[in-house]
């Protein structure tokens, strides 16, 4: 039977047989056959005499298989870059992870270079300038935890990109607007536009079913339009079934 040993091995499979067999010690078995102690003691602890693989198992990553699984669907899917993909690994999953095992991990996949010209986003439309001051403003639903809903007011200004956020219990009416009045009150500033959707909790514009589209217009009684016209405050709606027009406050979500 034709034998391969590795291409540095010091000992022979008879010379291995013969230190399993034999009775003497560690170190006379060393300086009898000119070899380290190490290797008598790892073949004498040993029950055949082949080679073992050489192939290193244990490659030292960071990342498990379902990790890496994610940061190919962080940058696929969702298009992230090598920075925001590192900041939502070591806040959501793992604290440990460093940017550059993520970078490896990455080129390991493929995944390190830019993204093909066709699978970049389309260019969105810059924002019309404006004076400093306008706000845009919307509500998120966040879930039920413990079968209790929450919602996310955020506001944000649109020059400065100043963010407010807060979580409320409700989306009624009063609830959103005490929100507003402390967004201004932390805001500090002058605000001469604010731009919401058409939701119930901002606007009474579509009260009672009105259908009108564009041609419907809010009574001014809401809470909401009175704490604008209080702070002489310009109350934008958007288009209906047009959540682009309010992109700003969208993305931001």
């Amino acid at each position: 039977m034709r034998v391969r040993l590795h291409a540095n091995a010091t000992t022979t499979p008879k010379t291995r047989a013969y230190i399993q067999q034999s009775a003497a010690s560690v170190a006379a078995l060393a300086r009898e056959l000119g070899i380290s102690e190490t290797t008598v003691r790892r073949w004498r602890g040993r029950k055949d005499q082949a080679d073992r693989s050489h192939v290193r198992h244990d490659l030292g990553q960071s990342t498990t298989p379902a990790q890496e699984q994610i940061i190919a669907a962080l940058r696929c899917d969702a298009g992230l870059s090598l920075d925001d993909i590192t900041e939502v690994m070591t806040r959501c999953l793992e604290a440990q992870l460093s940017r550059s095992a993520i970078h490896r991990r990455l080129q390991r996949l493929g995944l390190s270079g830019r993204r093909p010209a066709g699978d970049s986003p389309p260019a969105s439309a810059p924002f019309d300038p404006v004076a400093f001051g306008y706000v845009h403003v919307d509500l998120k639903f966040l879930g039920k935890l413990k079968s209790i809903p929450e919602y996310a007011f955020v506001a944000v200004e649109r020059v400065s990109r100043f963010a407010h956020i807060e979580i409320l219990p409700d989306r009624r009416a009063a609830t959103v607007t005490a929100a507003m009045g402390r967004f201004l009150e932390a805001f500090g500033h002058t605000v001469h536009t604010v731009l919401t959707d058409n939701g119930s909790e901002f606007t009474d514009r579509f009260k009672d079913g009105n259908t009108t589209g564009h041609q419907a217009k809010p009574t001014g009684q809401h809470p909401f339009d009175q704490l604008c016209a209080r702070h002489g405050i310009r109350h934008r709606l958007t288009r209906p079934y047009r959540p682009q027009t309010n992109g700003m406050v969208e993305r931001f979500n």
